[in-house]
């Protein structure tokens, strides 16, 4: 039997992706990370290298659907694709009152339109192990900010795609899942710490049952 493998898209500088990658690599999952920034990717594959996991980086911008439709082969060829998380997010700066549709339109690029890119080339994948989708959710999709309109305005969209597709999914066994975090990610900050945000989504995936957690962070 092929060892399983996690995808985390979106491995980001708060340490959440690193965390996903160590906790399932405990578990005896082989780790591929995907974003753009190849020298934090050799960075955080080789730390969970170093662990004793088999972990990869693969450079892949997400705004692009021809990146990540190239990076599904070379996921394939550690094993058997079992889990993908998608954890990417672009944090615009500034007031409502300020952006253009451009600017909505650049930022959903990969905020929503990559979660779905992401989703349907993962889903043929993981039809033949019932695999699973994870999605990173957040307060903002709930509690909107002056200066997190562009984020809160994709995490809403992203977490009813999520939940749609749960549905959608249920008669290919495959599930979908949304973490969503009330709260920041800090390391060493007791429940804030990525580790423990990375077990709500392991827990999540392991129950298979309601599509949505709320993780606050106490």
């Amino acid at each position: 039997m092929a060892q399983k493998v996690i995808a985390i898209f979106g491995v980001g500088k708060a340490g959440l992706g690193q965390a996903l990658g160590a906790l399932y690599g405990s578990k005896g999952y082989a780790v591929t990370l995907l974003e753009r920034d190849a020298a934090h990717l050799k960075e955080v594959a080789g730390a969970l290298t170093k662990a004793g996991i088999t972990a990869q980086g693969i450079p892949t911008d997400l705004s692009d659907d021809a990146s990540i439709a190239a990076a599904y082969p070379q996921i394939a060829k550690l094993g058997d694709l079992d889990t993908v998380v998608f954890n990417a997010t672009v944090r615009r700066q500034g007031r409502p009152s300020t952006f253009t549709g451009a600017d909505i339109r650049a930022d959903l690029a990969v905020n929503v339109a990559s979660a779905v890119t992401v989703s349907n080339l993962a889903i043929p994948y993981l039809k033949a192990n019932k695999g699973t989708l994870l999605y990173t959710g957040s307060v903002v999709a709930a509690k909107p900010g002056t200066t997190d309109t562009s984020q809160s305005m994709g995490k809403a969209a992203m977490r009813n795609y999520a939940l749609a597709l749960n549905k959608d999914l249920a008669k290919e066994n495959i599930f979908a899942g949304v973490v969503t975090i009330w709260t920041y990610i800090r390391a060493g900050h007791g429940a804030q710490d990525p580790s423990k945000i990375a077990q709500a989504y392991y827990d999540l995936a392991q129950a298979r049952k309601d599509p949505e957690v709320i993780y606050r962070g106490h």
